[in-house]
């Protein structure tokens, strides 16, 4: 176990140092682009074209790496963001904004898919889980920390541009340094579209819908803080309460979608981010203290969206099937996120700026009333049958990274057990032992 993490310990390092820099670049364009004064809707879009770039790249990345091999494709992609993120601060234009947010989401998408193999790769079905933990533990709390790197530099000017790119750039050090062997394949493949909605309605409308709510959310969010008056202090406060009670809420959310009936636990938590942002929509008065607690509850139950929408969906799933299966499915994730902050910001819109916790209570509604037909129309599957919860994070992840989950078959003999117990250690051991 030592050896391993002591392999895959670089590959981390330039995993949290890429997740800061993105994070912080993500909010930062929300920020000043309210400090440019964009109209909203134009913001909405040009945040949404990351999501875009990001889908694409988890397409086509793979086959970069292929042909030039992952330390490469690696200083290439960062080369490019780094790049990106600097343009931004040379040249202030809402067209080419959102051209260099594609092109930034499709090198991200690039550099995690490498991460993400070389990890994998390192990784025995003896702690794969365990590694998962690890893996999803410095993902939510690199991009909880990028928020507080907000403050360090006036984002009005372009310094804190290069702050992005430095940390970028910075992500290439320690993996280029490490002396673990480069995978020799990162080649995932999906399941039709169609084939996944076919075996499970409710894990792909989970999957979408926790797309089109967090993907708003992230986007919108820091707007929303602006135009309630909030300093950047308070955005970025009140946005890193929000993820990291996300990263906390995954504990007591698996271990209730493993010993219930999965989509009650999802219906339960949908109702809950509805009820949460509806309240939020009517709290621009309330004191910060208060608007933070009330931040992260709706965080809590908002990030737990999308993880039990995938185990909900891989719990029909063969296990030769859950990584085709997830990479569709984060690809419905993936278009859900680029929906979200375009419908969101329209309606903010025409609303003000309490119109993105509305738009975000009517989708966690249609949610719910998705769930409650879907629960009419098949039996519950039994709950020996389900498989075991696997926290994910859904911030900074490709395809590849759910090759790390023990539902996946591999060639391996030895069962895995994630470090996170949900209380179903010994169904975790003999899944992945069948």
């Amino acid at each position: 176990m030592r050896q391993v993490f002591a392999a895959i310990l670089p590959l981390l390092i330039s995993l949290g140092i890429l997740v800061l820099g993105n994070g912080l670049f993500s909010t930062l364009l929300a920020v000043r682009m309210g400090i440019e004064s964009f109209p909203v809707d134009r913001i909405g879009i040009i945040m949404a074209a990351y999501s875009v770039g990001f889908v694409l790249g988890t397409i086509r990345c793979p086959g970069v790496v292929e042909r030039v091999g992952h330390i490469r494709a690696f200083a290439a992609f960062a080369a490019i963001a780094a790049t990106a993120a600097l343009i931004h601060a040379i040249v202030i234009d809402q067209i080419v904004w959102l051209l260099l947010r594609v092109v930034a989401g499709f090198c991200l998408a690039g550099l995690f898919t490498i991460t993400e193999s070389w990890i994998n790769a390192s990784s025995s079905n003896t702690v794969r889980g365990r590694v998962l933990s690890v893996y999803m533990t410095v993902n939510y709390l690199s991009y909880g920390a990028s928020q507080s790197l907000l403050t360090v530099i006036d984002p009005s000017g372009f310094q804190i541009f290069s702050l992005v790119a430095i940390l970028v750039a910075l992500s290439l050090v320690p993996l280029a340094l490490s002396r673990t062997q480069s995978p020799s394949s990162v080649g995932t493949h999906r399941l039709r579209v169609i084939e996944i909605i076919r075996i499970s309605p409710l894990g792909v409308a989970g999957c979408v819908g926790a797309g089109l709510i967090n993907g708003a959310f992230g986007s919108m969010g820091p707007v929303y803080v602006q135009a309630r008056g909030g300093t950047v202090e308070d955005i970025g406060l009140f946005m890193m309460v929000a993820i990291l009670s996300g990263f906390v809420m995954q504990f007591p959310m698996g271990r209730l979608s493993d010993r219930f009936d999965r989509r009650t636990v999802f219906l339960g938590v949908a109702a809950g981010v509805s009820a949460a942002a509806l309240a939020l929509a009517f709290a621009d008065a309330v004191p910060n203290l208060v608007f933070a607690g009330m931040l992260g509850i709706y965080g809590g139950l908002a990030y737990s969206l999308y993880p039990i929408g995938l185990a909900h969906a891989n719990d029909f799933m063969r296990a030769d099937e859950v990584v085709p299966a997830s990479a569709g499915l984060l690809l419905m994730f993936g278009t859900g996120s680029a929906l979200g902050p375009v419908l969101a910001s329209q309606v903010m819109g025409v609303l003000g700026f309490n119109g993105l916790f509305l738009y975000i209570g009517m989708i966690a509604g249609i949610l719910v009333l998705f769930t409650l037909y879907r629960m009419t129309a098949r039996q519950a599957k039994p709950l020996e049958e389900q498989g075991a919860f696997v926290p994910m994070p859904q911030t900074a992840t490709t395809p590849v990274a759910m090759e790390l989950s023990p539902r996946v078959e591999t060639g391996d003999t030895e069962p895995d057990q994630l470090a996170f117990d949900f209380g179903n250690s010994d169904r975790i051991q003999a899944q992945a032992a069948e």
